[in-house]
């Protein structure tokens, strides 16, 4: 399972407001969809550095966001 490089500069366009407000990597994941292959795969490495991904029994399929740990910065990812 590869997430594929679509996908992955998505997350980098969206992660990209969020680290220039001051966020730290470490401190953000990524939300999905429970049962999805994001879900399984746990992290993804992005310009950045290395995302968690957690799943979400509330999120419904084909959406995502990402939330700073502290809830500085948060953003929808589609």
């Amino acid at each position: 399972m590869a997430i594929s490089q679509k996908v992955i500069q998505l997350i980098d366009q969206k992660l990209a407001p969020l680290i220039r407000a001051g966020c730290h990597i470490d401190q953000i994941k990524m939300v999905c969809a429970a049962g999805t292959e994001m879900a399984v795969i746990g992290s993804v490495e992005t310009k950045a550095g290395v995302l968690r991904i957690e799943p979400s029994n509330f999120v419904p399929k084909g959406r995502a966001y990402l939330i700073e740990n502290r809830y500085k910065g948060f953003t929808w990812v589609r």
